[in-house]
C-alpha cells in the first residue's frame, strides 16, 4: 500500500504540473502527512483560506523499516501560481521552511528559517497550488540563514536544494482560492 501510494505521488505533481514547474521529476522516498485539523493535505485536495491559516501538523512516512535517526530533513512550503496562475511572475512565493529535522518529524526542535504564512491568493486569481517538498540533508545538520527578512517572492526550491545539497524525497500539495 505504501510503495502504491510513493508511485501516485509522481503521477499527481506530473498531472498538476508541478513537474516542472517546481521541481524535477525524483524518486519518492517517504510519504508526508500533513494534516490542517483534521484535514489530510491528499495530492491536490481543495482548502479554505480559513482552514490553512494555521501552522499544520507534518509527519513522514518512510518507504523502508530502518529509518536513519541521525538523518535530518528539510520541509519547504511554496507556491508556485503567485500571483495568478495565469501570470506566475512571483514563482515561487515562500510560505515556510523549516530545517534540521530529526526523522521523527518534531518541528519543535527544528530550524525555523521563517515563520509559516497561510495561503492568500489575490481575488479573481483562481486556484492556486501550495507545494509541500520534503528533502533530505545530506549532512546532520546545516547552519541556514533566518530568511524572515528576505523577500518572499521569486524563491526558488530548485536552486535552495543544489545550494545546501539536499535531495527532494517526498511532496504533497492542496488547492486553495480566494472565494
Amino acid at each position: 500500500m505504501l510503495i502504491t501510494a510513493i508511485e501516485s505521488i509522481i503521477e499527481s505533481l506530473k498531472k498538476a504540473g508541478i513537474i516542472p514547474d517546481v521541481v524535477d521529476e525524483f524518486k519518492p522516498e517517504a510519504l508526508l502527512d500533513i494534516k490542517y485539523g483534521e484535514k489530510k493535505v491528499e495530492l491536490g485536495n481543495k482548502f479554505t483560506i480559513d482552514e490553512t491559516n494555521k501552522t499544520p501538523d507534518v509527519n513522514f512516512v518512510f518507504n523502508k523499516s530502518d529509518s536513519d535517526d541521525k538523518s535530518r530533513y528539510i520541509l519547504m512550503m511554496v507556491d508556485p501560481d503567485a500571483p495568478s496562475p495565469k501570470n506566475p511572475t512571483h514563482r515561487e512565493w515562500r510560505h515556510w521552511i523549516v530545517g534540521n529535522i530529526s526523522s521523527d518529524g518534531n518541528l519543535s526542535e527544528a530550524t525555523h528559517l521563517d515563520d509559516y504564512m497561510g495561503p492568500s491568493p489575490p481575488s479573481e486569481t483562481g486556484e492556486h497550488r501550495y507545494v509541500f517538498l520534503l528533502y533530505h540533508q545530506q549532512v546532520p545538520h546545516i547552519d541556514y540563514p533566518r530568511l524572515d527578512k528576505v523577500k518572499r517572492n521569486n524563491f526558488k526550491a530548485r536552486q535552495f536544494a543544489e545550494q545546501y545539497s539536499l535531495k527532494l524525497i517526498s511532496a504533497n500539495y492542496f488547492m486553495c482560492k480566494r472565494d
